[in-house]
């Protein structure tokens, strides 16, 4: 399998091979991805709800309403990723799905990580550069920015669309959905598999990793020099914001570099990574937005208010 769960598919190469099912790798991948879709499903829904419809609209509210609908498509994917993992090494869902589930995972990626690391950029020039910021900055530029994050990524999945293509193999019997490289000429197959690694991981992981850290980094210690913090606990949640991107897309980052270089590495590696990664993956689209909205007291009594009416008016 080459790519992570949520976010890429399997089979790289255009060469034909024997492809053995990994049953209990795939039980417990399939299992991590229904128990965390099912969770993700609800609890981005009603971010959304809340986010759309009971706050007063803001910049933060316009982050963090794109970034929950990353996460909201995200979940809306996964079942058809466990369909896969239970097929494997089969694909059953047709051309257009092969196509179209890779590259919207892709996007999906894209936007959350460049919307996280947006919303890096805005705090760092919320205590660094206050002033300049509050007059410069509004809601409408909020919204361009979400609308040109979402471009972006869009252009960046597009050679996904292009590559991803279904085959029947010689048994005439099992169709497989894999990236053919080919498609791009002349050019070597491994050279455009591994042009392709580098562009996703330099800007769908080093890149934003870098800025976030440079931001958070910053932030603390301006919040230091100034003694603006009162508690430990604004120090702990920029070190939370850091950590769990980190810990959100490297097992991703590893499994994809380590499935593009499928031929020299063993098969329990890509094992060990393909659950690692379900893991991780799954945690960033459930667990790291609490990290984020959890912080913000705004958002918490608006989520109590929203939930306490939703329950008077079903049990009234």
């Amino acid at each position: 399998m080459s790519g992570a769960t949520g976010v890429t598919f399997p089979m790289n190469t255009t060469t034909e091979k024997t492809y053995i099912g990994i049953p209990t790798v795939n039980i417990i991948s399939t299992g991590i991805v229904l128990v965390s879709n099912a969770f993700g499903l609800v609890v981005n829904t009603l971010y959304l709800w809340v986010l759309g419809f009971r706050m007063r609209r803001s910049i933060s509210t316009t982050w963090f309403f794109h970034l929950m609908l990353s996460n909201f498509l995200q979940t809306l994917i996964m079942p058809f990723i466990a369909v896969y993992l239970i097929t494997d090494p089969r694909w059953v869902m047709g051309t257009f799905l092969c196509k179209s589930m890779h590259s919207l995972f892709s996007a999906v990626m894209y936007s959350s990580v460049f919307t996280l690391t947006v919303i890096s950029l805005d705090r760092y020039c919320l205590v660094l550069h206050p002033v300049w910021y509050r007059a410069h900055m509004n809601n409408r530029y909020a919204s361009a920015i979400c609308i040109s994050i979402w471009g972006l990524a869009i252009l960046f999945c597009s050679p996904y669309f292009a590559f991803r293509q279904t085959r029947l193999l010689e048994d005439n019997k099992t169709t497989i959905c894999y990236n053919d490289y080919t498609l791009s000429g002349s050019i070597q197959e491994k050279s455009v598999r591994w042009v392709m690694y580098i562009f996703r991981l330099i800007f769908g992981f080093l890149l934003p990793f870098a800025v976030i850290t440079v931001c958070y980094v910053r932030i603390a210690l301006r919040m230091k020099k100034a003694n603006l913090a009162r508690s430990s606990k604004p120090y702990k949640i920029l070190f939370i914001a850091v950590i769990s991107f980190f810990v959100s897309w490297f097992p991703y980052h590893l499994w994809y570099g380590i499935t593009t270089a499928e031929d020299s590495v063993h098969k329990t590696a890509v094992d060990i990574m393909m659950v690692l990664t379900a893991v991780f993956n799954s945690f960033n689209y459930c667990f790291t937005p609490l990290l984020y909205l959890f912080t913000a007291e705004n958002f918490k009594e608006a989520l109590q208010k929203s939930v306490l009416s939703l329950i008077e008016s079903v049990f009234n």
